[in-house]
């Protein structure tokens, strides 16, 4: 029989202990951050853009855009619809619903402008100071891979946050939207100071007008 010592044995029982720590302060880290991702609040804003027959109801002063009362709006031109088919010769996805799924619901139709501005905008008022707050939105890259013969132009969007004089506080960019027909939701999170109970959201196409920079929008949020 091996005798293995006093001292051995308090060693092997310190390194036990020390893993035990480790893993149980992982474990309680990871708990955190998913509390963390788990608990905005209820929307201050929530644009679901409604539901209906199409095409929907334009959206007045939200948008720099010009309304189009009909399917597969032309470059600078938008709608509001519940569906998309075969515009431009199927070079668009064809969707039967809106990213929130309720029945009929609506969806931004976007064909950007040549010339990179405004989209969407929309004034918040009545936040708390010193409250983060989540804005959002899901976004569709409308343009087949092989349209424009592979080389499409891909949405490109700044989200900002703007005092109502325009003054910009925050202000997030989604980078090229990739094509490959799914909703990705692009945001960013914004601490309000003192002072501050209003803002502008704002949304701005970066990217030139053309072959591509076509888009839907849909479910936009600012939440605390």
């Amino acid at each position: 029989m091996i005798f293995l010592g006093l001292p051995y044995l308090k060693d092997r029982l310190m390194k036990i202990l020390i893993c035990f720590t480790g893993l149980l302060f992982l474990l309680m880290q990871n708990a955190a951050a998913q509390l963390c991702q788990g608990s905005l609040g209820d929307p201050v804003v929530d644009i679901t853009f409604g539901a209906g027959s199409n095409p929907g109801a334009p959206l007045g002063n939200a948008t720099n855009y010009t309304y189009f009362p009909n399917d597969c709006p032309e470059d600078g031109y938008y709608t509001i619809a519940n569906s998309t088919n075969n515009c431009f010769g199927g070079t668009w996805y064809t969707l039967t619903h809106d990213h929130t799924g309720d029945p009929n619901g609506y969806m931004m139709v976007i064909n950007a402008s040549y010339d990179p501005g405004v989209f969407f905008v929309q004034t918040v008022q009545g936040l708390c100071p010193n409250t983060t707050y989540e804005f959002a939105a899901w976004i569709f890259n409308l343009l087949q891979f092989f349209a424009c013969e592979g080389m499409g132009i891909k949405p490109n969007i700044t989200f900002n946050i703007e005092t109502t004089s325009g003054t910009v506080l925050r202000s997030y960019q989604t980078g090229d939207i990739p094509f490959g027909g799914d909703w990705t939701q692009y945001g960013f999170f914004f601490t309000t100071s003192a002072g501050i109970n209003s803002v502008v959201l704002r949304m701005i196409n970066n990217a030139p007008g053309g072959c591509g920079n076509d888009l839907l929008l849909d479910d936009i949020t600012f939440r605390p």
